[in-house]
């Protein structure tokens, strides 16, 4: 549907709200049916202020008097900027803008400024740098998967790109001495050299695996959210580290007055320069009042939108306006008021457009339900009345300078008949003519001034009528039949059926302009006053309603496919417009006009091609970041087979116990309702079961760390007193056999029916098992687990199992531990498992049977996400005990590297991270570990693919880990293990001579659990 009208149709819903006007060609005042009275209410208020221009490159100055400037060009496109949208920050007299993939400059005059390269879709931002980066500022966009960055000296300055990265990025921080970005997908913070776009280390950062919020104050200080090691401050660019003491979760890290701050609920922790923690609430003091909002003039904070949109172009480079009682006049280079007159005419409720009139333009300024009057612009810069009515009418501009006013001359009276018609011929002249029609054709005929002194009365194609133009010149009426084109077809069907919308005018002597609209096409024609001859030009399908004014008319198409035309519609010329950010509160009103159009949240200055070609061209991509991996040295170790270890299976099980019955459907009522297998561990034959004695027995025999439970005693004896059990496990590191046993134990049972649950031997409630391995490989953390509750177990090789319990007595409500999260310091063992929520990591500590917390070390939220959790070593031959952390790898590097954070055994507080070296030990000697030789010890993998060479015939190796002892620069090896995908067998021809001082190497069969002794050394190792 197409708009002639703006705003005086805004009570028709059909129009868009505040509908566009016949801008240049008529004007509608009122509300009612027929047309008259003021703008409504909310199509002024939506119309009302207006936004800045940046500098249009159009010449020439003002116009001489009587010189008529009909149509701006070139164009430029702006974003019509409402509240606060889009503004990045506000500096003294001017807001810095970030809006529909534009960088623009508006200052408080109404003034704006725009950079020529667009930005890409989607999420756009903008972080102004600081002068150790090289000052500026830098934009990053955020679509499809990546994240693009560029820089620029200013803010509107060209863009210079400087990288692409692989994923788009949450967040971007100024660091110290090079950029951090955060990636979406993972969480994972990269840093980024700010000049060269290249990938960098961490560098000062703390180690951690993860990090949450980062805050830089300057080149020297910030705080920090590492993983585990909570908040951290620097003094000295990140050489040093020290944790900041706060009383509340933080809930983000910031910059205030100069200092580090974090935020909290209900205030903030300041940092100062000498380290002192100031804590501070948000409220604002009472006595503390914001500075008053700068008065606004009559046009507001966007002037050029009322230029725009009401104003007519006394220049090439400006325009002028009425609004309020005032007169402005405004540039379209920058859209500031470069003139204004205050008191420019008394009525200032009313609503003005300009409109051409006489050999210059002029205004109609109508209020709601109120008079019309009809002003002359008055050079050099005042308004001059020319005609006014007590109620309002109908004007319409005849493009020639002549007007049409719907009513009689006089000030009263025949405004809404609709018949009586006065002329203003462009002169001043005026007379008043009388339509004759039926009453049901009354309103259809479209009445136009002719430059010669006649009057033209359009009466359109109707069905069963061709239409036809009546001309009156004086008392002579001449009648002239409209001839229609004869194709295409579809025209002349839109063309007959479709609406002849008024606002007709003389585009030339004796030729008149208009538009039809057919709903939804719209076409422009013309027609020869002397023959009657009609020529339509193109039609243009246009479902969103085109923008009409007198020659010049905007449609946004289908698809944003744009385009417009300043010839009545003759020709069409294609207009691209950037794909804009939602906006709810964009003003509603649209309308064209000789100085452009305001629509759908833009402000397009002029018309037809834009002065620079490159105008809102994308910037140019950056580069994608290129990061290539230097290749190191993957271990590679070549063995010597020495023999199995694994003892054979046994002939018969020490007792036959009673054949498993079926399974229960509810909890087994007699205490001889449930059996298991009583099978071997590792081909060692389970205890030795009396004639009287049933037993059960239940494990984890598929995984890393395998562990079976044996508990049995005699048939409904009181098992408090003569019931038994043991646990056993493996060390998959020892080449001798590994597999290890408590000793018979008491049983913590009080009768058979209970240990069978307790070892979820019974259907219900079922019960998993596992095991953590302490790394010197005679101990394990045993832990059975139903649910989220599960029970613990201190295992040592020989002594008697021990049942954990915290400090209420309870010992099956512990959490399960992280894997390798146990070990054993003499009689105290030290477990993680996780806090109560994802986000924290409890640490605990054993004595005696009684577990307490120690310790809770908190993780920043999502940004673990991903990664690996932490895990406990302990000095290998020290009281030292750690928790192991991994963290990124360098740009260039595969693997990470180790860092372990040492922790008061007393207090759980976590020291410096002391460095262990990559995680693939590439380029890193390996040899076996000397007696009495320390270090971090840890049960391992490798990153990379460390290979094998058995020595013998063997389908595959997978699953090696490494015994490592661990400190800076150093690195042994105790033992190592691996499993075998098939049948391992000695081959004699294939076997290496290998040093007896090689490192131990057990390896296990997955189908049968038998175990080889092997010992390797590296490949190239001399003899």
């Amino acid at each position: 549907m197409s708009e002639p009208d703006r705003r005086y149709h805004a009570p028709i819903a059909r129009r868009a709200p505040g509908a566009a006007p016949l801008f240049a060609t008529m004007l509608l005042l009122g509300a009612g049916a027929a047309g008259c009275g003021g703008r409504a209410p909310s199509a002024a208020q939506a119309s009302r202020g207006g936004a800045a221009q940046p500098a249009l490159p159009a010449a020439g100055g003002r116009a001489a008097q009587g010189a008529l400037v009909t149509m701006i060009t070139p164009s430029q496109l702006l974003p019509d900027l409402v509240g606060e949208r889009g503004v990045v920050a506000s500096e003294a007299g001017s807001r810095r803008v970030l809006i529909d993939r534009m960088r623009l400059i508006a200052h408080d005059d109404g003034s704006l400024e725009r950079a020529a390269e667009l930005l890409p879709s989607g999420q756009v931002t903008a972080l102004k740098l600081p002068t150790r980066l090289g000052g500026g500022y830098l934009f990053y966009a955020s679509n499809r998967g990546s994240a693009q960055l560029w820089r620029a000296r200013e803010w509107l300055a060209p863009l210079d790109p400087l990288v692409q990265l692989p994923s788009e990025a949450n967040e971007i921080t100024a660091g110290f001495d090079r950029l951090y970005a955060r990636l979406s997908h993972s969480h994972r913070l990269i840093a980024i050299d700010a000049q060269k776009g290249e990938p960098m280390p961490l560098g000062p950062l703390p180690s951690a695996s993860a990090y949450g919020q980062l805050a830089f104050a300057d080149g020297w200080r910030a705080v920090v959210e590492a993983d585990l090691r909570g908040l951290l401050v620097t003094f000295d660019a990140g050489a040093t580290w020290r944790p900041v003491e706060v009383d509340a979760r933080p809930t983000s890290l910031t910059v205030i007055g100069g200092d580090p701050a974090v935020m909290t609920a209900n205030g903030f922790y300041s940092v100062d320069a000498r380290g002192g923690v100031t804590y501070r609430t948000l409220e604002t003091p009472e006595d503390v009042q914001e500075a008053p909002a700068r008065a606004q003039g009559p046009f507001g904070r966007r002037p050029l939108r009322a230029a725009v949109e009401d104003g007519w172009p006394d220049s090439s480079s400006t325009a002028v306006v009425a609004r309020a009682g005032a007169l402005a006049r405004v540039s379209l280079r920058d859209g500031a008021v470069v003139d204004v007159a205050l008191d420019a005419y008394p009525e200032r409720e009313a609503t003005c457009h300009a409109i051409r009139a006489g050999a210059s333009f002029g205004f109609v300024c109508g209020e709601r339900d109120g008079p019309t009057t009809l002003y002359a612009f008055q050079p050099p810069f005042g308004m001059r009345r020319l005609m006014r009515f007590e109620e309002p009418r109908f004007v319409a501009a005849s493009g020639n300078g002549a007007l049409v006013i719907r009513g009689a001359c006089g000030e009263r009276g025949g405004a809404h008949d609709g018949r009586a018609y006065c002329i203003v011929a462009a002169d001043g002249g005026t007379r008043e003519i009388h339509v004759r029609a039926p009453a049901r054709d009354v309103g259809v005929e479209r009445v136009v001034a002719l430059s010669d002194g006649r009057v033209a009365v359009l009466s359109p194609p109707r069905l069963g009528a061709s239409g036809q133009l009546t001309l009156l010149k004086g008392s002579d009426v001449t009648t002239v039949p409209l001839i229609l084109p004869g194709k295409p077809r579809s025209i002349v069907r839109d063309l007959q059926r479709g609406m002849w919308i008024e606002g007709f005018e003389e585009r030339e002597p004796g030729v008149l302009g208009g538009w039809v609209e057919a709903g939804g096409p719209i076409v422009g024609v013309r027609i020869d006053v002397k023959s009657g001859h009609v020529t339509a030009g193109a039609s243009r399908q246009d479902g969103t309603g085109a923008l009409l004014s007198g020659r010049f008319a905007f449609s946004l198409g289908e698809g944003e496919r744009s385009a417009e035309s300043t010839d009545g519609g003759m020709t069409w010329r294609s207009v691209e417009l950037p794909e804009r950010d939602d906006d709810a509160a964009a003003p509603r009103t649209r309308a064209c006009g000789p100085v452009g159009c305001v629509f759908k949240g833009w402000i397009r200055v002029g018309w037809g091609k834009t002065a620079l070609p490159d105008d809102l061209a994308e910037a140019k991509p950056p580069p994608v970041l290129q990061t290539p991996l230097r290749a190191g040295s993957p271990i590679a170790m070549r063995c010597e087979a020495l023999g199995s270890s694994t003892p054979p299976l046994p002939e018969r099980p020490s007792a036959a116990p009673a054949a498993r019955p079926r399974q229960p459907a509810a909890r087994p009522q007699s205490k001889e309702a449930a059996s298991s297998a009583w099978a071997p561990f590792r081909n060692t034959a389970p205890p030795t079961l009396g004639a009287d004695e049933i037993g059960f027995d239940n494990g984890a025999p598929y995984d890393i760390v395998t562990v079976r439970a044996y508990a049995w005693g005699k048939r409904g004896a009181d098992w408090a007193r003569a019931g038994r059990w043991l646990i056993r496990f493996d060390d998959r590191f020892d080449p001798d056999g590994g597999v290890r046993s408590s000793a018979v134990s008491a049983s913590p049972w009080s009768d058979e029916a209970t240990a069978a649950e307790a070892l979820g031997v019974v259907n219900y409630g079922a019960a998993s098992w596992g095991a953590y391995l302490d790394p010197g490989g005679r101990a394990a953390l045993t832990h059975v687990c139903r649910g989220a509750g599960c029970s613990l177990f201190a295992v040592s090789e020989g002594l008697p199992v021990l049942p954990l319990r915290d400090g209420g007595g309870r010992s099956g409500n512990f959490l399960r531990p992280f894997p390798n999260g146990a070990v054993r310091l003499g009689e105290t063992w030290f477990f993680v498992a996780p806090g109560g929520s994802y986000e924290s990591v409890t640490l605990w500590r054993a004595d005696l049977g009684i577990a307490r917390p120690l310790a809770t070390y908190h993780r920043p939220a999502r940004t673990s996400y991903g990664v690996d959790p932490p895990r406990l070593v302990r000095r290998a031959l020290g009281g030292g005990v750690g928790l192991l952390i991994s963290t990124a790898p360098d740009p260039g590097v595969r693997a990470g590297s180790w860092h372990v954070l040492p922790i008061d055994r007393d207090t759980g507080a976590l020291g410096e991270a002391v460095p262990l070296g990559r995680k693939d030990l590439v380029d890193t000697p390996l040899d076996r570990c000397q007696p009495g030789q320390d270090g971090w010890l840890l049960d391992t993998s490798l990153e990379g693919s460390p290979s094998f060479d058995l020595g013998g015939s063997y389908p595959s190796v997978d699953g090696a880990e490494f015994r490592l002892r661990l400190d800076p620069g150093v690195a042994c090896v105790e033992a190592m293990s691996v499993r075998l995908q098939g049948i391992f067998s000695k081959t004699p021809e294939k076997q290496h001579d290998v040093a007896a001082s090689a490192i131990p190497l057990a390896a296990t069969e997955r189908t049968t659990g038998r175990r080889w002794r092997l010992r390797c050394e590296p490949r190239g190792a001399g003899r």
